[in-house]
Parts: C-alpha cells; structure tokens; sequence
C-alpha cells in the first residue's frame, strides 16, 4: 500500500470508463490516481476528484464545470483551454500547472497553491482565491473581474495586462 492510497475509494468502474472514453460528467473518482493520463478534451463536468492525484495529467480543452477538486494534487496539470466554471479547487494542488486560456469563471480556489502556474489569459472573473498562494504566477492578461483575491499572495506574479476591475487585493498587486 502506498502513500497514494485514500481513506475513500473511488469507483473502478468510473475510473475505466474516464480512462477508455474520456466521457464521465457526474462519475465519482474521489481518490483516484490518474497520474500522467491523457484525458485531452475529456467530458468530466460535475465530476467527484476530491483527493485525487492528477499530477502531471493532460486535460487540454476538458470539461470540468461543476467539477469538485478539492484537495486535489494538481502539479504539472495541462488545462490549456478548459472549461472550470464553478468548479471547486479549494486547498487543490496546481504548482506548475498551465492555466492558458482556461475558463475559472466563479471557481473556488480558496487556499489554492497556485505557485508559478502558467495563466496567461484566463478567466477568473468572479472567482474566490481568498488566501490562495499565486507566488511567481505568470498571469499576463488575466481577466480578474469581480475575483476576491483577499489574503491571496501575489508576490513575484506577473500581472501586466490584467483586468483588474472590482476584484478585492490585500494590498496593491505586486505587478511586473
């Protein structure tokens, strides 16, 4: 038994499905261990991925709106163009993780660890990453409409061209 083992399990015959059609909107593979899967365009809306090791997985032009993340160890993760509207990533892993183009409208992303992933134009209009850690984050033409990023640690991110209007800072972002 290794370390990746969770106290929960998730459903095998999910987790096959996931894995041979790329189609699984309201599958529950909380726990699972997808590590370096190719899940590119993937259907997983309403998902269950709380706890989930996804660490290094391709989830390019995915569906995960509605989807539940939480917990989730995120690193290395490809969600260039995805869809992760309203989708819960709260204390969810994703160092390293490219963000490109993704849609995180309204996402909950409370104490995400987001350092040095790659968002360069995504949409995080609305979305909630109080005391997320956004530390080296490259995040050129974010779109941070209405985004509470109260507590969150901006440091060393690079912010330069960002909509900024009505979002909430601790303090003024520590642009490049």
């Amino acid at each position: 038994m290794g370390g990746l083992t969770p106290a929960w399990g998730e459903n095998p015959a999910h987790v096959r499905q996931l894995l041979e059609t790329r189609q699984c909107p309201r599958c529950d593979l909380s726990g699972a261990d997808l590590r370096h899967s190719n899940l590119d365009r993937a259907d997983l809306s309403q998902a269950n991925l709380n706890g989930a090791n996804l660490m290094g997985v391709n989830l390019f032009r995915a569906n995960l709106s509605q989807a539940n993340l939480e917990n989730a160890y995120l690193a290395g993760v490809n969600f260039f163009a995805a869809n992760l509207e309203n989708a819960n990533l709260q204390r969810a892993n994703l160092y390293l993780a490219t963000l490109v183009n993704a849609n995180l409208t309204a996402a909950r992303l409370q104490n995400a660890r987001m350092v040095l992933v790659n968002g360069v134009n995504a949409n995080f209009t609305r979305a909630k990453l109080n005391q997320a850690n956004l530390s080296g984050a490259n995040l050129i033409d974010v779109n941070f409409t209405q985004a509470d990023l109260s507590g969150a640690d901006i440091s060393r991110a690079n912010l330069d061209g960002a909509q900024l209007q009505g979002a909430k800072f601790p303090r003024p972002p520590d642009a490049k």
